[in-house]
């Protein structure tokens, strides 16, 4: 806008005229000032460049002094607060980082070369010399007099003559184990009841079955019967030790031997008997108890002509 020439202005009035004299008055011994836009960047610059500099110098300053404390005390560290202050320093090393650390000999890493440690054992020393197979140790039930195989062999047919009369007999009689050193010696346990066992499995080649007869001034009585395979059997009964009860017995031959299989009742126990003629025949009639005597006759125990 082109501001009018001065002769076309309105006249001035007398107050205008005092109020630009003391404006004059006022501003007039002051001087123009520069732009303070350039003035503020360039302060800026400045401090951040001090600024960046300061951060620089104190970064430099923290990591010295941290190199220095761990240079001086880091052998005093190794050395570990039980050396005490009297032993000797060790002296310090131009660097800060240890050498790493060799494995230890006993560690034992597999490699693709070596077999497993739990597939192959350890060798020892006497691994060079081959060792001596221990000796079979003779069974407790076995009588003395035996060579270790020959108690072993003999233990192993009582435990398998137990388990077969337990599986045969009645069930009253309880569960039948062997006992004692005599290999004829079982025993048949139900509770607190016990009774005896017999069987004798004996070499008598050639030999005739004795006549089947009572004997009365023993209380003995003979009943002769056969066996399912037409084999001449005799049952037995007789007063058992003490008078109490009657024990039953069966016999009849099997190849070379004479076989007898007896049950007593128990000494405490009430008169009658434990098992019925029936009860031993079924038991002799059963294959796996033919096998068992089977196998006594082929393979009898040298024990005063007695086997089982």
């Amino acid at each position: 806008m082109i501001p009018e020439p001065h002769e076309h202005l309105p006249p001035r009035t007398h107050d205008e005229e005092l109020f630009r004299d003391a404006l004059h008055r006022t501003v007039g011994p002051l001087s123009l000032q520069p732009d303070l836009v350039p003035d503020a960047v360039r302060e800026g610059r400045r401090r951040r460049a001090r600024t960046r500099a300061f951060a620089v110098a104190g970064t430099f300053v923290a990591v010295t002094a941290v190199t220095l404390g761990l240079a001086v005390l880091g052998p005093w560290l190794l050395a570990g607060p039980d050396s005490g202050p009297t032993g000797p320093a060790a002296p310090a090393g131009p660097s800060l980082f240890l050498p790493a650390p060799t494995p230890s000999p006993q560690r034992t890493e597999p490699r693709p070369d070596m077999p497993s440690p739990t597939s192959t054992p350890v060798p020892t020393e006497s691994a060079a010399v081959p060792a001596t197979p221990p000796l079979a140790t003779p069974s407790a039930s076995a009588p003395p007099g035996l060579g270790p195989e020959e108690a072993q062999r003999l233990d192993e047919f009582r435990q398998q003559v137990a388990g077969t009369l337990d599986a045969l007999l009645p069930a009253s009689i309880g569960t039948v184990l062997p006992v004692g050193e005599d290999p004829e010696s079982y025993q048949g346990r139900r509770g607190s009841v016990v009774r005896a066992v017999r069987l004798s499995v004996r070499p008598e080649p050639g030999s005739a079955a004795p006549a089947c007869r009572d004997i009365p001034e023993k209380g003995l009585t003979c009943e002769g019967l056969a066996l399912d395979d037409g084999t001449p059997a005799r049952v037995y009964r007789q007063p058992a030790e003490g008078g109490t009860g009657t024990e039953v017995s069966l016999q009849y031959r099997s190849g070379r031997s004479t076989v007898a299989l007896s049950v007593s009742p128990a000494p405490s126990g009430a008169g009658g008997a434990p098992v019925t003629a029936g009860d031993l025949v079924r038991v002799a009639q059963s294959l796996r108890f033919r096998e068992l005597i089977a196998y006594a006759d082929e393979n009898p125990v040298p024990r005063s002509g007695a086997a089982s």
